[in-house]
């Protein structure tokens, strides 16, 4: 029986979490790097521990956790790694929130998850891999321009650049950016080259899931219509709800093909010109709009803690109409919406049309504020750090 849920990583993916489990009446611990977490100020919270990552496997050792009564739970990439390397020595010990390391593996690594999709005739964007300038180059006459350089891993690639990828319009954009690239001793085998999907936001889908040997227990689908920045998003400022078959029987296939489990978001990409819809990646963790899930009446944490409890998962709800409810990380998004209608890309009509779906919002809760007013005071201060 689940009786805590230590929570490794902060800000909003942790808070949503803490509260989901407090309302479930079980314990929260949280893990985080610095004091700078949003999830911090929470009341869901009963314990918080400060410390850097490199320093969690020896503070999980101390806290003298019960066994098997602990679900352990990654919010960022960093942490599903920490994971992935013990996962041997704390399957036995405690419930893990994570797929299998083969997964992880698979998934984390955009080159070998592309690879994977084109070999299992799962749409995708098409993609290239060299591995040295001199491949570049070569390659570099014969692309369909525009193209997007992306880095296999991402947490590494932004901290190092501050970007999540690169748009380059021709050869010579191209080249200079894998030199940027290579100078900064950043490896080239850890980079791809894909076709440029153009369209923005409003193309951009999610199939969020809990799965367990493959099959879905429960999942929900959105349009992610708003992010920052709006060309290659590094966060999801305002999601709403679909119902697209297409998306839902290709991300089946999916987590059939793999018998994944846990909690997963699998993002695709509609392409203007062909009307498919193209995998791009899956978060093997909790996901930035995860909360949505409480405007259609459960978590995805609940249904997995409801499967270590052997209990029966609640109806799968990914079938309601579509338009039925929204998320939204308010301060973000309308720093988005004021560049976007400064520059004219977006109308003022179409932010007040999202704005009146019944939303769930990202930090503020009257029942548990502390953290909205914090987020506001932070704000600068969060910017800085991310910038």
């Amino acid at each position: 029986m689940i009786q805590r849920v230590v929570i490794f990583g902060g800000h909003i993916q942790a808070l949503g979490l803490a509260r989901q489990v407090a309302a479930l009446k079980r314990e929260v611990v949280l893990l985080v790097e610095d004091g700078w977490s949003v999830a911090r100020f929470s009341r869901s919270i009963n314990r918080t521990i400060v410390a850097p990552m490199s320093n969690w496997v020896s503070i999980m050792n101390e806290l003298e956790l019960p066994n098997q009564a602990t679900l352990l739970f990654p919010t960022n990439d960093e942490a599903v790694e920490m994971l992935c390397a013990k996962y041997d020595d704390y399957k036995n010990r405690f419930a893990l929130g994570v797929p299998n390391p083969e997964i992880i593996a698979l998934f984390n690594n955009k080159r070998t998850a592309y690879q994977y999709a084109e070999s299992h005739k799962i749409p995708c964007p098409k993609c290239w891999y060299p591995d040295t300038l001199a491949e570049v180059k070569q390659l570099s006459c014969s692309l369909p321009y525009p193209v997007v350089v992306k880095p296999a891993i991402m947490y590494s690639f932004h901290a190092t650049f501050g970007k999540k990828a690169f748009r380059c319009n021709n050869a010579e954009e191209l080249i200079n950016v894998y030199k940027r690239i290579a100078d900064a001793d950043y490896p080239l085998e850890s980079i791809l080259i894909q076709e440029f999907l153009s369209g923005g936001p409003k193309y951009l889908f999610s199939y969020g899931v809990m799965a367990v040997d493959g099959k879905p227990l429960v999942s929900i689908q959105a349009n992610r219509i708003r992010q920052n920045p709006m060309d290659f998003g590094n966060s999801t400022t305002f999601a709403i709800t679909c119902a697209i078959p297409e998306i839902e029987d290709q991300s089946k296939q999916l987590l059939a093909q793999t018998q994944y489990f846990g909690l997963g978001e699998i993002e695709w990409m509609q392409d203007e010109k062909s009307r498919e819809y193209k995998f791009l990646e899956i978060n093997t963790r909790a996901w930035k709009w995860h909360t949505l899930s409480n405007q259609l009446g459960f978590s995805f944490i609940g249904a997995m803690i409801d499967y270590y409890n052997e209990e029966s998962p609640i109806n799968n709800l990914s079938n309601r109409n579509p338009l039925t409810a929204a998320w939204v990380e308010r301060l973000t998004d309308w720093t988005v919406i004021i560049k976007e209608i400064i520059h004219g890309r977006m109308q003022l009509g179409e932010v007040v049309r999202s704005y009146k779906i019944p939303h769930e919002s990202a930090v503020w809760s009257w029942v548990d504020p502390l953290p909205g007013i914090m987020y506001i005071l932070m704000s600068p201060i969060l910017y800085i750090k991310r910038h």
